[in-house]
């Protein structure tokens, strides 16, 4: 697969991720619960931005090399682990406050899905021929 293809993959699967993002997000706000109103907020706010990121670099369908999305994608690894290790932070400081142990899940869960996603690509990227 060429390298524009895996990054028009890439960005088509964070596309529907943000979407069910956003969507989950609207709907668990709408529990009475403060814990899963939280986790709602954070898959709202993360969705928002991850669907404008995908959408640009979809649109855009500028051919990176494949040193260049593999170099991208690997500070990005280790910012979602960052990004999980903050939401850790918000559970561990604020645990009687469910509505901040809400947001802290909520990080986690996109920082967890977004490291796998990151990781998975970095992979491929790695593996293709320099150019």
């Amino acid at each position: 697969m060429e390298p524009n293809q895996v990054a028009r993959r890439l960005g088509m699967t964070l596309i529907v991720w943000s979407t069910l993002s956003i969507i989950i997000g609207v709907l668990l706000l709408f529990l009475p619960t403060a814990f899963f109103q939280g986790i709602g907020l954070q898959g709202i706010l993360w969705g928002i931005i991850d669907l404008i990121i995908a959408l640009v670099g979809v649109l855009r369908n500028k051919e990176e090399s494949p040193e260049k999305m593999a170099r991208i994608l690997l500070i990005n690894v280790a910012l979602d682990g960052i990004y999980q290790f903050v939401g850790l932070l918000l559970i561990v400081f604020f645990l009687a406050d469910a509505f901040i142990v809400g947001n802290g899940l909520g990080v986690i869960i996109q920082g967890a899905f977004l490291f796998i996603l990151d990781f998975y690509y970095y992979r491929r990227f790695k593996m293709m021929p320099a150019e």
